[in-house]
């Protein structure tokens, strides 16, 4: 009985109806527009730099981190990984073995970084396929790999050699002389300065150690909570671990995206704002006018309670309405730019590509299509309609049939 009431008061007046709906429709949709395109670039920012080598959640033996040498690396065995694996949300793993090294060929010498890979669980990670840009990532024993920072610097082409010149495991000397098998596009100019990478194998005879490795890179499924699996993690691996997420090793990377994400949500507030107003102006509007009603209803026998749930009613009737018709419109062109992404390049010109290069990410920005965006939204807009319910509920309790009923 209620709620047919309350829908027939709603239809009863459309032009008001239709305001409050409109308002409520047009700021819903432009703060889930705003949003899915900033969590877009996000996203894709996130994806660019940690999908192409660092990782979503990296584990390491305590300590590694604040003195990453190999003294505090670590050996992995098959339980290790399965305890890994066996958390919800972890995708693939990927062990590594990371140790700085001097570079040099010719008369130049440099710092690089030396990377113990496995090829075969790197392309689960990062498809080698699109980075490769001359040779092959199919590596023997003791080749190399070189990002294309190192090629520029010492001018290096396919089957050319690199001198590696460093400090091995238990203080042993660490020296070779690599030919280079291919030459990789990191999409980070910081990586594409230092990466050089071997096989697990050849990087361990490097280092003259046959087990050990530095950490474990963790891919996770698709909008799965990092943070939950570092959880995870955490309850299950001995203190002799220590696990850290992306936003931990990458702090620059969280700090950019925090420091746009307040201005994304000063402007939401701004919107939210103009919908709470323009909500609250007709809900009072509604009571005021329709205090000579209130006044009949209260006379004849109608509870203030059951009235109130009836202005109650409406309100949310018209918040739904409007967040329904917001997603049904947003979700589209959201999933739309998703599968065909904006290109930053056509929007500022040439030239943009090579600047957007350096900050790191590709000059395209995807929406999200990430669901939390248009529902948590919705429940902001559903909890303000139960807030600005308060006004005509104070109005219906404290009114007078009688005063109210005269004209």
């Amino acid at each position: 009985m209620i709620f047919k009431i309350a829908w027939r008061n709603i239809y009863r007046n459309k032009k008001r109806s239709l305001i409050t709906i409109t308002s409520i429709f047009a700021a819903l949709f432009l703060i889930i527009f705003m949003r899915a395109l900033q969590f877009g670039f996000y996203d894709n920012l996130i994806k660019t730099v940690v999908e192409s080598y660092a990782g979503y959640v990296e584990v390491h033996a305590k300590g590694f981190w604040d003195n990453q040498n190999l003294e505090n690396s670590m050996v992995v065995d098959n339980e290790l990984i399965k305890n890994i694996e066996s958390v919800n949300g972890v995708e693939n793993t990927v062990e590594r073995l990371q140790s700085f090294s001097l570079i040099s060929t010719g008369e130049k010498t440099r710092g690089g970084v030396i990377n113990g890979v496995v090829i075969e669980d790197e392309q689960k990670i990062t498809d080698w396929n699109k980075n490769i840009i001359d040779g092959s990532f199919q590596l023997e024993r003791n080749e190399i790999i070189i990002a294309k920072g190192i090629a520029e610097y010492f001018d290096l082409q396919i089957g050319d050699s690199l001198i590696l010149y460093g400090q091995g495991y238990r203080g042993m000397m660490a020296a070779g002389k690599y030919p280079v098998k291919g030459i990789i596009d990191l999409k980070n100019p910081n990586l594409n300065k230092l990466g050089i990478f071997m096989t697990l194998e050849s990087a361990r005879d490097y280092v003259s150690s046959d087990n050990i490795s530095t950490h474990i890179i963790i891919d996770k499924r698709q909008y799965y909570s990092e943070d939950k699996i570092l959880n995870d993690l955490e309850s299950i691996l001995s203190s002799d671990y220590e696990v850290m997420t992306w936003k931990e090793t990458l702090p620059e990377i969280e700090q950019t995206i925090t420091a746009d994400s307040a201005g994304g949500l000063i402007m939401a507030f701004i919107l939210y704002i103009i919908v709470v107003f323009g909500m609250f102006g007709t809900v009072l509007m509604m009571t005021e006018e329709r205090k000579y009603e209130f006044g009949v209803l209260i006379s004849i026998g109608m509870s203030r309670i059951r009235l109130f749930s009836i202005i109650l009613v409406e309100t949310v009737i018209l918040s739904m309405i409007g967040v329904v018709l917001a997603i049904l419109v947003t979700y589209p062109i959201s999933y739309y730019f998703y599968l065909n992404p904006i290109n930053i390049v056509t929007l500022m010109g040439e030239g943009a590509d090579v600047m957007i290069e350096e900050f790191g990410f590709d000059p395209v920005v995807p929406f999200s299509i990430s669901l939390d965006i248009p529902f948590s939204h919705a429940l902001i807009i559903f909890t303000f309609s139960l807030l600005i319910s308060v006004y005509p509920a104070i109005r219906i309790f404290r009114l007078n049939p009688v005063k109210s009923m005269k004209i």
